[in-house]
């Protein structure tokens, strides 16, 4: 039964941890399909509000093509009226062509911007333009061979022919009402050209008449007026947002200058890209949600990083499983100091148990010499004495509260030299020499029984752990408020690295942990906590003098009693 017991116990330890193990491993597969879901969640949102930026974009663009093509078709009414009457050639002076599309301008508010107007000759290539610092000799060529570049082909390319105004039944030639718009670039500034066309019956062109306006400036001005009068997002969707709140806009032209943008700048992560074809000036628009105000589009609002839980919880779950395994370390720690606690107690206490019980033996028959008798009762004596410090030291040590001190005026000298007079013999039976040198004259407050623990036991050791025939040195001396007592001897000496972790309970040191020379190692820790009870301190220093062995252990301990526990 046991032995099984035993065997329950040691397995008790692994049972917990794979027990925290597998909760670990639950909570880390938890918290992975949260975060799992939590991605799943944030991908269809992030996929609906790109649909929403496309279908925003399909939608602006299509109304700001409109809304181009809608402001400038009034004025371009009357060139097609003009061109149908009389005919296309010979084509309107530039300064007709200007008064017939501002005829129509306040009414359109159209034409704001306007560099100058032209009209151009598709036989000849021939072009003539109002007075303008923009029409310089090389921008207007720049500009005629830009427009018939692409009117001939976008004739090459077949496109249906644009609607006609007047003429269709007699034959007579027409002119286009659609504006073509093309892009380019003057004193390095980005243009849009837009022209209607004069056509003659088989839909060539034959004079194209159009004007000049800064990109930013019509782009910029359609774009504005779309988004702060029509809704290109469902007003059921944006629940009373203003667009420019809602949305990033960004126009560019055909080359990718940048035609129109708004003040939040175009964010891919929620963005798409619809494109006006070529025949319609070929604008780009890039079209994003803006994410501030994303979580206003979405029932619900936006979904929640579930990152930091998860790490959370992995952190705790770790943690937990750090300190269980350190508790289970420190368990194992103190029972392995429990044993060897136990078992330097018991042989401590065997060895001088079974002496004492064997003279006892001998002498109660009779059987030791009479020469002999008096050899074995102060060996009795010595025993039962090493016995009584070795009770008072464990008592003292385990004492789950420090007993209160009692501290009385005390002779030192006198005092020590008693203690040292009760250890004597023990120190004979190992040929060891005590020496005393006892400064006179020193009276404090002490706890005689707490003095007595910490001279013994310190004896104690110097004599057991120091060579046979060695000499141990007590001295006393005062300084101010404070005394001390100093007891050297000429063992090995204590290692640097260990002169602190002596004092701790049930410490030994590593030449020593093997060896023939049992203790229970509290002897050094009741000594620190009696010093400190008396608001003293301990220490252990090598010996005096270069090339000089063994150890000094000091205490230092105030005269008067005031303040001690």
């Amino acid at each position: 039964m046991k032995k099984l017991s035993q065997r329950v116990a040691g397995l008790t330890p692994s049972i917990t941890v794979g027990l925290i193990l597998f909760a670990i491993g639950l909570t880390a597969l938890l918290a992975y399909r949260a975060f799992d879901a939590s991605r799943a969640q944030q991908q269809v949102v992030e996929h609906t509000l790109r649909d929403y930026a496309g279908f925003a974009a399909f939608q602006l663009k299509t109304a700001t093509a409109q809304r181009i093509t809608g402001q400038h078709r009034q004025s371009a009414e009357y060139i097609a009226r003009s061109v149908a009457a009389r005919g296309p050639m010979p084509p309107l002076a530039a300064e007709r062509v200007a008064e017939l599309f501002e005829a129509k301008g306040p009414q359109c508010d159209c034409l704001d911007g306007v560099s100058f107007y032209y009209h151009i000759t598709f036989a000849d290539s021939g072009i003539e333009t109002t007075a303008s610092e923009v029409a310089t000799r090389e921008n207007v060529r720049r500009i005629r061979d830009t427009v018939i570049a692409n009117v001939m082909a976008s004739a090459a390319r077949r496109d249906p022919p644009p609607p006609q105004t007047a003429g269709a039944a007699t034959g007579a030639p027409l002119a286009s009402l659609f504006l073509i718009a093309i892009f380019s670039r003057l004193d390095g500034r980005p243009y849009a050209f837009l022209q209607t066309l004069a056509v003659d019956n088989v839909n060539a062109p034959v004079v194209a008449y159009g004007y000049a306006v800064p990109t930013k400036q019509l782009v910029g001005n359609a774009v504005t007026g779309v988004l702060l009068s029509q809704p290109v997002l469902p007003t059921t969707l944006t629940r009373g947002l203003r667009m420019d709140s809602i949305l990033a806009v960004r126009v560019s032209n055909p080359s990718g200058e940048i035609a129109y943008e708004t003040d939040a700048s175009v964010a891919d992560r929620y963005a798409a890209i619809d494109s006006l074809d070529a025949r319609q000036g070929g604008l780009r628009f890039e079209v994003a949600i803006n994410p501030a105000a994303a979580d206003r589009l979405i029932i619900g609002g936006l979904p929640r990083s579930r990152l930091p839980e998860v790490i959370a919880t992995a952190f705790v779950a770790v943690g937990l499983l750090g300190l269980l395994l350190y508790q289970f370390r420190r368990q194992e720690e103190l029972g392995r100091l429990r044993d060897d606690f136990v078992s330097g107690v018991s042989h401590e206490l065997r060895t001088p148990l079974a002496q004492i019980r064997l003279l006892a033996e001998l002498l109660r028959l009779g059987k030791v010499p009479e020469e002999r008798k008096e050899r074995s009762l102060r060996i009795i004596d010595e025993e039962a004495r090493r016995l009584s410090f070795l009770v008072d030291s464990i008592l003292r040590f385990t004492h789950s509260q420090p007993s209160q001190l009692a501290p009385v005026s005390t002779d030192i000298a006198a005092e020590v030299n008693e203690i040292v007079a009760g250890f004597e013999p023990l120190a004979q039976a190992r040929g060891v020499r005590l020496t005393a040198r006892l400064e006179g004259g020193i009276v404090a407050d002490v706890d005689r029984g707490a003095l007595r623990q910490v001279l013994l036991n310190l004896l104690d050791n110097a004599v057991r752990y120091g060579p046979p025939q060695q000499n141990v040195t007590i001295t006393t001396a005062s300084s101010g408020d404070t005394w001390t007592l100093e007891v050297a001897d000429e063992g090995p000496g204590i290692p640097e690295d260990e002169r602190e972790r002596i004092f701790t309970p049930y410490y030994r040191m590593k030449r020593d942990a093997g060896g023939a020379v049992g203790g229970t190692g509290i002897g050094l820790a009741v000594v620190r906590r009696l010093v400190q009870q008396h608001r003293g301190r301990v220490h252990v220093a090598p010996a005096h003098g270069d090339g000089a062995i063994g150890a000094r252990f000091v205490v230092a301990l105030p005269i008067a009693a005031s303040g001690m526990s």
